[in-house]
């Protein structure tokens, strides 16, 4: 057993872990932000390119509020302004937010012989709340008031908006492409494609990039864990590292929550060896402190008056199942992940039924069902329970 001489104060040790695994919220310091290199270079080029803007998309709990922090720091030359959007919000609102964030300051000449010259910071969010309406037009106006500088507007969030603030910002990325090409929009949002965050608009496919966010690679996944610990000289055993990147099937947010937990034991116990009796500690805390919705969907999933082994049988294929780029699968990809270790192998149609019942709220509503017939596949409704389901079957 591995004890720790040089850590120095406890509590400093804890504020570092704190900081670099935030399993309960975002990134927000480059310091404890790795990869996502090929994405930042998709945004970088964007607003390189006159008149091109972007969106980012993809599932829940890939990065994606992360990597639209970390721009507002990485990349330079840019006055960078994040809003975050709300079900509430609306057109005005978004941009009086916007302007609040940005001070102009306003020089006049005074009075008199060699008067001095005076100024004032004019705020554009108060001049907005006095429209009754605001349209891309009047936004467009506002923006050739501020300072020249090459903006970058970040709009996080951005699925909560409503289909008219969508319309109205689809306007807006026109014009500003055709007449202020210092100013770059970017859209951050959940999505399966560009449709459902910014709806259909051909007129601005030639000026909005297309910025699609995957899950992380097993070499990003290493790259959180080893550069986290490295600050805090913790080691990991191989092995454990190799599970706890199995177990996050590719979201950061477990990477964050196992190695958080796991960490903030060994730093507790004045231990600097992360194996195996601490990744199990790690799991069980990590369980405790998941989503409710996901904790509750799960019983609700596995929950039989008779026995719930088949139920954790098939989740637990689910959950292994080969995937197709859209992170679907289709039944029988389920049953040869049901059958891998079963010495009476069963057919599809055995475990028809269960996967089919997973798809309704009795059972957690876990998964959605997609397409008829052959082109008949599932995913998780909540991409995050696949990684959940592979931490809970590890405690069975």
């Amino acid at each position: 057993m591995i004890f720790i001489y040089d850590m120095g104060k406890i509590d400093e040790k804890l504020d570092i872990i704190g900081r670099a695994f935030t399993p309960s919220t975002p990134i927000n310091e480059t310091d404890f932000f790795y990869g996502r290199k090929n994405q930042l270079e998709q945004i970088v080029n964007s607003i390189n390119l006159e008149g091109q803007h972007a969106i980012l998309y993809g599932e829940r709990g890939v990065g994606k509020t992360s990597l639209a922090n970390i721009m507002t720091f990485k990349i330079t030359n840019i006055y960078p302004i994040k809003i975050t959007c709300n079900r509430q919000d609306d057109f005005k609102s978004i941009w009086i937010r916007v302007f609040d964030s940005i001070p102009v300051s306003h020089k006049t000449d005074g009075i008199g012989f060699k008067p001095p010259e005076k100024k004032s910071v004019i705020n554009l969010g108060s001049a907005i709340k006095q429209y009754s309406e605001v349209k891309p037009s009047d936004i467009e106006s506002l923006i050739k008031k501020l300072p020249r500088y090459n903006y970058l507007f970040i709009f996080d969030e951005f699925d909560n908006t409503k289909k008219k603030v969508k319309d109205s910002f689809a306007d807006l990325i026109k014009s500003l492409s055709d007449n202020l090409s210092y100013v770059t929009l970017v859209f951050v949002g959940i999505a399966d494609n560009v449709e459902e965050l910014i709806g259909s608009h051909q007129s601005i496919e030639r000026c909005l990039k297309q910025i699609k966010m995957p899950v992380m690679s097993n070499q990003e996944c290493a790259m959180i864990i080893d550069s986290g610990f490295k600050k805090v000289g913790i080691t990991i055993d191989p092995i454990v590292r190799e599970k706890i990147i199995e177990f996050a099937s590719g979201y950061a947010h477990y990477v964050h929550l196992l190695c958080y937990f796991g960490a903030k034991e060994l730093i507790e116990n004045k231990r600097s060896y992360f194996n195996q009796a601490y990744l199990s500690i790690a799991i069980n805390k990590g369980i405790e402190n998941v989503n409710e919705q996901i904790r509750s969907s799960y019983q609700k999933a596995i929950t039989d008056s008779k026995s719930n082994a088949k139920w954790l049988s098939v989740l637990n294929a689910c959950a292994h199942a080969k995937t197709d780029q859209f992170n679907c699968f289709k039944i029988s990809d389920v049953s040869n992940e049901y059958n891998r270790n079963k010495v009476s192998p069963i057919k599809s149609n055995y475990i028809t039924y269960n996967i089919n019942q997973l798809c309704k709220k009795e059972r957690g509503e876990i998964l959605k069902k997609i397409g008829t017939g052959v082109n008949t596949r599932f995913r998780f409704i909540n991409p995050l329970m696949r990684a959940f389901v592979k931490l809970k079957m590890h405690t069975v």
